[in-house]
């Protein structure tokens, strides 16, 4: 029986997954300890101003997209008001010109030299390229099934290939099937009915959902296995594979270097450009383009280039669970042997190694802390 006055909660993790958790449960009267290794909070998706003004993403560009009538949403507006901000992405090709990321009618007309009159005609030209004699079971596969293989050659293949470490016919196919491919001529990255950016930024978001009286943070203290023998109940945003001494083999994940630049010159096609060439850089980030940066005029500006790496050259780094059919089946393993642990829960990126967007994390960890509450109830 959880007792309100001397029992506590414990959460590792003040990301958006052990945040949720937190404000809720701390507004249904639990009192909740949040330990987080770094020295700030909200997880990856922390940001912050700089000296020239620009509002920085540190762990790389997060754009909130989803339905208008989202739990998260709604969960989330509490904390924050909006920007409207529908994103934008383009592909830098060899001979220097950009195009419409995803592949749309313009991508395709850019690429091929030619000039599509209707949607249909657009469908009608992909189905000529694309490989329509087998079911896809890779993501290679369904980038050959999709657009064929010379856009898959260009835009998907050597993306995937620098972002995962490894060939694309070894991810699971629900890795490419995050790539929409478009027969209009819609630019947008997204084409959710809401998409919008935190007026002052995430980590101001996530510092307001964070002040309630039940909770109590505390940074640059890393979780040590026993820790949780000290609380009622723990939700664990730690590698689910470390946690149990790596029994069944080690999780694979890939993590990510940033690199920060002062540059002049002209701004970017968009604030976010991918690399389609052979260089180690998957993408650059103009950050004065975002319109939640205070500074969005300036004649220098920091531009972010991001080079996907192993995690021996950025430890405790974990950015992209890597899925297999070989770590779906060790990952399995470990599901199994945490049900067994009565008294602990495993959240976010690494504890459900799982790669989250934003809204569905925050209503992930909305259905936990609620069906946690649901079991107190029946003590």
């Amino acid at each position: 029986m959880y007792n309100f006055e001397s029992d506590k909660i414990l959460i590792v993790g003040a990301g958006l997954a052990g945040s949720t958790i937190g404000r809720i449960l701390a507004e249904n009267s639990f009192k909740v300890v949040i330990i987080e290794k770094r020295d700030h909070i909200a997880g990856n998706i922390f940001d912050f101003v700089n000296e020239k003004d620009e509002r920085i993403h540190k762990y790389g560009p997060h754009l909130l997209h989803c339905r208008k009538n989202s739990e998260a949403l709604k969960f989330l507006s509490k904390f924050t008001k909006w920007v409207k901000y529908e994103h934008e992405v383009r592909a830098l090709l060899q001979d220097g010109r950009t195009t419409p990321l995803p592949v749309n009618k313009l991508t395709i007309e850019d690429i091929f030299g030619k000039s599509f009159q209707t949607e249909e005609a657009v469908k009608e030209f992909l189905d000529k390229i694309r490989n329509k004699n087998f079911i896809p079971k890779n993501t290679d596969e369904l980038f050959e099934t999709t657009v064929g293989n010379k856009l898959a050659d260009i835009f998907f293949r050597p993306y995937t290939k620098k972002m995962w470490g490894i060939d694309p016919k070894k991810l699971s196919i629900s890795v490419g099937a995050r790539l929409p491919v478009r027969t209009n001529d819609d630019c947008r990255y997204f084409n959710d009915e809401f998409q919008a950016l935190p007026k002052d930024g995430y980590a101001k978001m996530v510092k307001k959902m964070l002040d309630h009286k039940n909770i109590e943070i505390c940074l640059d203290t890393p979780f040590l296995k026993g820790m949780e023998n000290q609380f009622f109940h723990s939700f664990l945003s730690i590698p689910i594979d470390e946690y149990f001494n790596y029994q069944f083999g080690s999780l694979p994940y890939r993590s990510i270097l940033f690199e920060n630049r002062l540059e002049e010159g002209n701004d970017l096609d968009s604030p976010v450009v991918n690399f389609t060439d052979n260089s180690p850089y998957t993408r650059k980030t103009q950050w004065n383009l975002f319109p939640n940066s205070p500074n969005v005029k300036s004649e220098s500006k920091t531009i972010t280039y991001e080079k996907p790496c192993s995690m021996d050259l950025n430890p405790g780094e974990y950015y992209y669970p890597v899925q297999t059919k070989d770590s779906k089946r060790i990952f399995s393993l470990y599901e199994e042997l945490s049900k067994n642990q009565s008294s602990i829960t495993f959240i976010g990126r690494t504890g459900l190694f799982k790669y989250i967007d934003m809204i569905p994390a925050v209503e992930i960890h909305i259905r936990l802390a609620k069906k946690f509450m649901r079991q107190i109830n029946k003590l």
